[in-house]
């Protein structure tokens, strides 16, 4: 009994080593890094570390893992490792311009990088791309006018990679960006001025805001900035949301997983707005249900879809509201793609998909 007991002990603790369970915590403070997101060696989407820092189930053919967080330098993580320490990243910018009472609105161009991807018990469908988008932002109340929160694509570069049950791998350009894949526009910029907890005005450098059903906000401020990430679904009992708008679609979606988090260039006021991002993401997992996506996919169970999205601001100007209801309605600036320099280098899985597309 005793020697059963060992071998079923020394099982699992070969297991655990072996890298099923993972922790992702803060190089200096050791804290537990909450809404990490995973990727896989091939570069698809795994998942995000829970509030502990914890992320399960991976398997061996999963290693290099790659983990993003928004005010860290990307980590990656070797086969047998069992925790990720996340270094934590500062920014030198430049002085924050404020907009006159006759340009109250902001026009935000920004470099955005698009991780997507999407599997069957056949297939899997990886995407990756970058635009170049943009966004008008009321920096004031303004009348007539409720601005652009979400993201109008001015320019794209697509790339995706299929894989099948066999083995088989191919990389392409699309000739559109895929509806069925990407969820980009979910994507939206906050839409009110941000304000620092007591906790941190008071010298803390992290501090927590409860949603109705769990942790709703996580706010982070050091290296001279302020960092909020966000659980929008800590107010669903369930942690999910299936929006009735889809289901009128025929593409029955659950959201499982809806985070956003934005980096914003500390003051000494504590008050935040869109001018103050330095960069932000959004992430989310979705099981798509509906007749279409089952469709899109060629499949008739369920289909796992997993983004990723880094957001980093370019250009601003300020408009007046004339100014800003033209360019929206009638001429949208032209842009070339420029990426951002913060932006870090991409995995070694998505530069290769790149890299076969321009041999």
């Amino acid at each position: 009994m005793r020697l059963l007991l060992s071998i079923i002990l020394s099982t699992f603790f070969i297991t655990v080593c072996a890298g099923s369970r993972v922790i992702v915590v803060d190089n200096d403070s050791g804290a537990p890094v909450g809404s990490a997101t995973v990727f896989s060696r091939s570069g698809s989407i795994l998942g995000m570390t829970d509030g502990d820092g914890v992320f399960t189930n991976v398997s061996d053919r999963d290693y290099p893992l790659t983990v993003k967080c928004l005010g860290y330098l990307d980590e990656s993580c070797a086969s047998g490792c069992d925790t990720v320490r996340m270094i934590a990243t500062s920014y030198e910018l430049g002085e924050v311009t404020v907009s006159t009472a006759e340009r109250p609105i902001l026009h935000m161009i920004c470099y955005i990088r698009e991780y997507s991807g999407g599997a069957t018990s056949d297939d899997t469908i990886q995407s990756y791309a970058e635009h170049m988008a943009d966004f008008y932002i009321p920096l004031t109340k303004v009348k007539k006018f409720k601005g652009r929160y979400s993201p109008r694509i001015l320019r794209s570069r697509l790339y995706e990679r299929k894989t099948d049950s066999s083995g088989l791998d191919s990389v392409y350009h699309p000739d559109y960006r895929r509806d069925d894949i990407s969820w980009i526009d979910l994507i939206s910029l906050p839409e009110k001025t941000v304000n620092e907890t007591d906790g941190i005005r008071s010298g803390a450098t992290s501090d927590s805001v409860a949603g109705k059903y769990g942790i709703k906000n996580i706010l982070r401020k050091t290296g001279g900035t302020y960092i909020e990430n966000v659980d929008h679904l800590a107010d669903k009992k369930d942690h999910s949301w299936s929006p009735a708008i889809f289901k009128l679609l025929g593409m029955t979606i659950e959201i499982s997983e809806l985070r956003s988090a934005w980096a914003y260039q500390a003051n000494d006021s504590g008050i935040y707005n869109a001018a103050d991002i330095i960069y932000g993401t959004f992430s989310l997992d979705v099981t798509g249900k509906g007749r279409w996506i089952k469709k899109a996919f060629n499949s008739s169970t369920p289909i796992a879809l997993h983004s990723f999205f880094e957001i980093y601001p370019v250009e601003s100007e300020h408009l007046t509201v004339d100014e800003a209801k033209d360019q929206i309605k009638n001429n949208p600036p032209k842009v070339r793609m420029t990426r951002s320099p913060l932006a870090p280098a991409l995995p070694a899985s998505i530069q290769s998909i790149i890299d076969r597309l321009t041999k």
